[in-house]
């Protein structure tokens, strides 16, 4: 990997101008095999989608399905627009340069029928001291009036379709408080997924939300733990199964002529 370019196996992503270089948890959340989608997604939203990775990763796992992606930074948007410019899923993606508050507005008043499957790696850093870099601040840090976990949630319901779910990863931390919320815009938690970055380590939740309807009898939330490195410090088996279609490994990388053909689970990690 170099230091502006992500190559994975379908595709490569620059990152030179976002302020939010490709990650961790934007890998696993464009992997994640989720466990109680009714059916396979025809129509995906990825918000705030920076790079557009996650965006991509979609489209390569789901070859029916049509994905808009929304981001507000302009810097982001042009590195988005190249990857999905130089991907094979052009004719699948529409970029959409916009401010998330302003294009649930616009949304509210047209004819879509909704999204089958939204997702987001939204802000997380919610700490009192700001990033030094304006740019990276917007990227990072949850804001009142900026995209945050809390805002995906209470919008939810007006943008997904009758059977639609959103996805997030977010700090573990997040939980409690975004139960409240999703209880408060008649969501249930459909999906619940702890992350651990080693043995016992909780650092992230993947949840997956569906609108709550009350005719339906209850069903337990389908809960999974996931742990991203082994006792020895190495990627762990599960994380190397759920990024093989995507991270080369170690021996791949060397056939394709060397490191800055292809990133692999280390690097990644």
């Amino acid at each position: 990997m170099t230091d502006n370019i992500f190559r994975l196996k379908p595709f490569t992503i620059r990152h030179g101008e976002a302020a939010q270089k490709v990650g961790t948890d934007a890998l696993l959340l464009g992997a994640w095999p989720f466990a109680t989608l009714p059916s396979p997604p025809l129509h995906l939203l990825d918000v705030g989608t920076g790079t557009g990775i996650i965006a991509l990763m979609l489209a390569e796992r789901f070859p029916s399905a049509n994905i808009e992606a929304w981001e507000v930074d302009n810097a982001a948007c042009r590195d988005a627009a190249a990857n999905i410019e130089a991907s094979p899923y052009t004719n699948r993606l529409t970029l959409h340069e916009v401010n998330y508050l302003d294009a649930v507005k616009a949304f509210a008043s047209s004819a879509h029928t909704g999204f089958d499957l939204i997702v987001s790696n939204p802000p997380y850093f919610i700490e009192d001291v700001p990033s030094p870099h304006e740019q990276r601040q917007l990227a990072r840090h949850t804001e009142a009036d900026g995209l945050s976990p809390e805002t995906l949630l209470r919008h939810a319901s007006g943008l997904l379709s009758p059977s639609g779910s959103l996805a997030l990863i977010t700090p573990s931390a997040l939980l409690p408080s975004m139960r409240r919320i999703a209880t408060e815009s008649l969501l249930r938690l459909s999906e619940l997924a702890y992350i651990y970055s080693s043995p016992n380590r909780l650092i992230r939740t993947i949840t997956l939300w569906r609108k709550l309807s009350l005719c339906e009898p209850y069903i337990p939330t389908h809960t999974s733990h996931f742990t991203l490195l082994d006792r020895k410090g190495k990627p762990s088996e599960a994380y190397r199964s759920l990024l093989s279609a995507f991270l080369l490994d170690s021996g791949e990388e060397a056939e394709a002529g060397g490191k800055t053909q292809g990133t692999t689970h280390e690097e990644a990690l």
